[in-house]
This record gives structure tokens, C-alpha cells and sequence, in this order.
């Protein structure tokens, strides 16, 4: 019996089908150890009709090439059923979750080690940057404009799109909710799966190599306790370094829960008030409708009143709405008004730096141009 190794982008939407159960299922490896050289699934003829390929299926994860990790390049093979990651490092104790007897799956953190050291082909990446850089050449030469595109290298932007792209699942995993899947909707009010401290255990266990630098990376870059992709996508446009497309503030806390029972009657009507995005005595309350309708409250509810506690106990509020965020306009003068009540300077972006601002901002905030939920 061979059992299947789930792994990287597939792991993560397992994940995501797995809300709620995921942190009640059996840990493996007892002990860390490598991947056995010869229970590994490693072909497509030996995933399709499987037991493990039923329980995939049955999960919600069906209709592309699932990711599995196999020992070494020899176990790899090209097909529709399967995409196969060679693993040859360490699997840390308790860093996959059993889901059957033929079917293992890569927890939070190994996942997201995973994805710090997925590989891609970057040919068609090249050649579509050539052609950009030549079409913006030829505009600025049509409309008689003496100057060079700003252009930024593509394997650089790479690096950062995908050290971003991890660290956003990082917070997802580190928050309390999960994107969309297998045709199920954003979940809210999930379970954390993981933390800043429990990714690095993880990435030191694994060893050295560039999936783990970049996964320690995450750890420094990531936010705990995010409540929506929102709340996420602006934490890290607001706190991602100036050289990654960020705004450079200092990393905000999410969803603190501050004490408030000393003025409950006479200030507030509850014992604890959780703002949004945080900086000490600061704080960014983000309105969103769509947030509010899936997680069974009002706007009324959880932030205007709360908002107002805040303020009456000496909290310097910023409201935030999905229109304010629908342009980068919009969020950069949000950022010049945050700048002023934290008291600090904004570091005044290089063209280049400004280039790579517009490509974060689509990158973690693509809904942005549309209608609010």
C-alpha cells in the first residue's frame, strides 16, 4: 500500500475544505523523518482509481492535478492526475494531517514552507516582459517623450510576488478565516492553524535551503489574527517594505482584544473591543458589508459602536471603507493620513519602488476595482 503525499497549492485548498476539522485530525510523523523511497505514490497510473484519489474527490479536490511530494526526481512522472514535488528534505514530527489511510496532507506551516520553495518555469515571464518593455518604448517614442520606461527586472518582482503570495496564505492560516473553495464560499470564524512562531519551528526542522530563508522571511512579514482577506490585503499593503510595493509602517496588530470592562455602563456595553488594525492607541476600523452578512452581524453591531468606545477611551480612530480601498489613490492617501496620527514620515517612493507599488496592490487587492459586497 503507497500512500499519497498532498502537498504545496494542493495542501492549501485542502485546508480550506478541511474548516473546521483540520486541527482535530491525526498528526504524522510520530518523529521527523524523510519520505519513505518506496511508499510514495509517485505515478499517475498508481493515483488514478486509488483509494487516496476516492478520498480526494470526496474532499472537494477534483478537476485539475493534485500536488504530491515524492523522494527524489526518479519518482516524478508527467500526466493529468498528478503534479510531483521532489522532497528531499526533512518532514518535521506532526506536520502533515491523516486524512485516511492512503492520504496524508501537509499541515499550515509545511505548506507554506512548500510554497517558499515551489519553482516555477520562467520563460514565458521573460518573454512577456520583453514585449512590454518594447511596446512602452515605442508609446513614449509615438508621443515625442524623451525618456526610458521604468522598468523593473522580472526574476526581482518574481521573488517578491511570490514571497508576498506566501506570506498572504501565511496570514490566512494565521487568522480566522479561509478563502473560497471547491466551490464554497470565504469562511469566516475559522480556527487558527498556525503562527509566526509554530512557521518558524517548522522551516528550522526542515534545514537549510531557500525555501526555508524565504519562509523565515514570511515569518517577519506575516500578521496574526486577520478576521477577512481584507483586513489582510491591507495590513500588508500598509506594512510590506517600500522596496516590495508596501507603505512601510510598522507591522499593525489585528483584532487585539482590548479590555473595556472598568467602563462597562458607563462607556461601553461590553467587556472587550477588538479593533481592526491597531498601532498602540491607534486604530483602523475596516466597514465591510460583505464581512458583516457572512459572519451573522451588523454594521451597526461591530463597528460603529465599537469605533465609538474606542474613540470615548482616548483611541485615535481612522475609519476605512471598500470605496476608500478601490483605487491605489484612494489607499495612498489613507496611508498620508495614518502617517500623520502615528506621528511618522512616509518614505517618499523611487519610480521603481512606485512601479512595484502598483503591481502589490493588484496583486493582494484585486477585488478592489469592483462593486463592494
Amino acid at each position: 500500500m503507497k500512500t499519497a503525499f498532498v502537498s504545496h497549492e494542493s495542501a492549501c485548498e485542502a485546508l480550506r475544505l478541511l474548516t473546521p476539522r483540520a486541527g482535530k485530525l491525526t498528526r504524522w510523523p510520530p518523529a521527523s523523518q524523510t519520505l519513505p523511497a518506496t511508499g510514495c505514490v509517485s505515478g499517475q497510473r498508481e493515483l488514478r482509481g486509488s483509494r487516496a484519489e476516492r478520498d480526494l474527490r470526496a474532499l472537494g479536490l477534483g478537476g485539475r492535478p493534485v500536488d504530491l511530494m515524492v523522494p527524489s526526481q526518479a519518482a516524478r512522472s508527467s500526466g493529468k492526475a498528478a503534479r510531483f514535488h521532489v522532497w528531499g528534505g526533512v518532514v518535521p514530527a506532526g506536520s502533515m494531517l491523516r486524512l485516511g489511510d492512503e492520504l496524508l496532507v501537509s499541515g499550515a506551516e509545511l505548506a507554506v514552507v512548500q510554497l517558499c520553495s515551489a519553482q516555477g518555469k520562467l520563460d514565458a515571464l521573460l518573454d512577456a516582459h520583453a514585449d512590454a518593455v518594447r511596446a512602452e518604448t515605442g508609446l513614449l517614442a509615438e508621443l515625442g517623450v524623451d525618456a526610458r520606461p521604468v522598468v523593473d527586472h522580472p526574476l526581482a518582482w518574481e521573488r517578491i510576488r511570490r514571497l508576498v503570495a506566501a506570506t498572504t496564505v501565511a496570514c490566512e492560516f494565521a487568522g480566522t478565516y479561509r478563502l473560497a473553495a471547491g466551490g464554497r464560499p470565504v469562511a469566516y470564524r475559522a480556527p487558527r492553524l498556525m503562527s509566526a512562531e509554530s512557521l518558524g519551528r517548522v522551516a528550522a526542522e526542515v534545514g537549510a535551503g531557500t525555501g526555508t530563508r524565504r519562509a523565515h522571511r514570511v515569518c517577519e512579514m506575516m500578521v496574526e489574527g486577520s478576521a477577512s482577506p481584507m483586513e489582510t490585503s491591507l495590513a500588508l499593503m500598509l506594512s510590506l517594505p517600500v522596496d516590495f510595493g508596501g507603505f512601510g509602517f510598522a507591522k499593525p496588530q489585528l483584532n487585539q482584544a482590548v479590555d473595556v470592562s472598568a467602563q462597562r455602563g458607563l462607556l461601553a456595553d461590553r467587556d472587550v473591543v477588538t479593533p481592526d488594525l491597531s498601532w498602540g492607541d491607534v486604530a483602523l476600523e475596516y466597514d465591510s458589508a460583505e464581512f458583516h452578512a457572512r459572519a451573522g452581524g451588523t454594521r451597526h453591531e461591530t463597528d460603529a459602536v465599537r469605533a465609538n468606545i474606542l474613540t470615548a477611551l482616548g483611541f485615535r480612530v481612522l475609519r476605512v471603507t471598500p470605496e476608500v480601498l478601490r483605487s491605489l489613490p484612494g489607499l495612498t492617501l489613507l496611508s498620508r493620513q495614518l502617517a500623520r496620527v502615528l506621528g511618522v514620515e512616509l518614505e517618499e517612493p523611487t519610480p521603481l519602488q512606485e512601479l512595484r507599488r502598483r503591481k502589490l496592490y493588484m496583486q493582494l487587492m484585486p477585488r478592489a476595482s469592483r462593486p463592494a459586497g
